[in-house]
């Protein structure tokens, strides 16, 4: 089943519903198509976009903090999975306390699995 994440209050963690082919969407006030009904489900994966990412798994995202409030909201049994491009490969984004690592990377070189991350949490 496919999920869509719903902004469902500022600096709050991301709702999700369920989305299909068809189903009534609307805009929300990102700009951004989401179900626009529907009871709200816990997510087993995310796939997360970054605008930069580093070895220890921590990505930038667009600011908003809403993945990471999500992240901290679900916890580690959450499959965490960014998405972005190898340039955006960094030394380290100076992570701060809220920030959540990722448990993976996917970019158009392959698969990255920070090494801390794999040692505690394989969900392969």
């Amino acid at each position: 089943m496919a999920l869509l994440p719903v902004v469902r209050a500022p600096r709050s963690a991301l709702g999700f519903r369920a989305w299909t082919p068809g189903c009534a969407m609307m805009i929300d006030s990102y700009g951004i198509p989401t179900p626009a009904e529907g009871e709200f489900i816990e997510p087993q994966a995310l796939l997360i976009p970054t605008n930069g990412f580093d070895s220890a798994g921590y990505r930038i995202g667009y600011g908003g903090g809403f993945f990471d409030r999500t992240l901290a909201a679900l916890g580690p049994a959450t499959l965490s999975i960014g998405v972005g491009f190898e340039l955006a490969r960094l030394d380290s984004i100076q992570p701060q306390a809220h920030d959540v690592p990722l448990h993976a990377i996917v970019t158009e070189a392959g698969v990255f699995r920070p090494a801390r991350q794999t040692e505690q949490h394989d969900p392969a």
